[in-house]
């Protein structure tokens, strides 16, 4: 039977993208988390910053903007979002169907820079995700599956 776990490969594909992402923006920190706002992994830190928290909210704003596309009859989502702030900056861009790439930034950083690099990252990530899908398939029937028999279990158990 084959792994249900990805090859540590891919693991280290989007580790060494995220690094050469945070290095050559210079941004203070990368987030790469599921379209549903679970946090993956990040890279660089910054003291304060909850990062499961704000890739939550990344996937909130997404989804509110993909909405307004589709009230506006765009075809499809708005591919990223770029909000500016005083101190701080904020750049998400979709991954595909599956992922957002979160990126902050601050003065030090070139929004031009920063959507260079960041486009180069989605597209290195984009291989990785389709090579990753395989296996988040089969993950996912195993625990439909694994769920589905716990359920019935547990109506059983209820109504002895």
């Amino acid at each position: 039977m084959e792994s249900l776990n990805p090859p540590d490969q891919l693991f280290i594909r989007i580790d060494d993208c995220l690094r050469r992402l945070l290095d050559r923006s210079r941004a203070v920190c990368v987030l790469l988390a599921e379209i549903s706002g679970q946090l993956i992994t990040e890279k660089g830190k910054d003291a304060g910053l909850d990062a499961s928290a704000l890739a939550a909210v990344a996937a909130s704003n997404m989804a509110a903007t993909a909405e307004m596309a589709r009230q506006m009859g765009e075809p499809t989502s708005f591919s990223y979002l770029f909000h500016e702030g005083k101190r701080r900056s904020i750049y998400i861009s979709a991954v595909g169907e599956t992922f957002l790439l979160v990126i902050i930034f601050d003065e030090l950083s070139q929004v031009g820079l920063v959507r260079i690099f960041a486009r180069l990252a989605v597209g290195e990530l984009l291989q990785v995700a389709a090579e990753l899908e395989p296996w988040l398939q089969r993950a996912s029937a195993v625990v439909d599956r694994e769920f589905g028999g716990a359920l019935a279990e547990g109506l059983d158990e209820a109504f002895i």
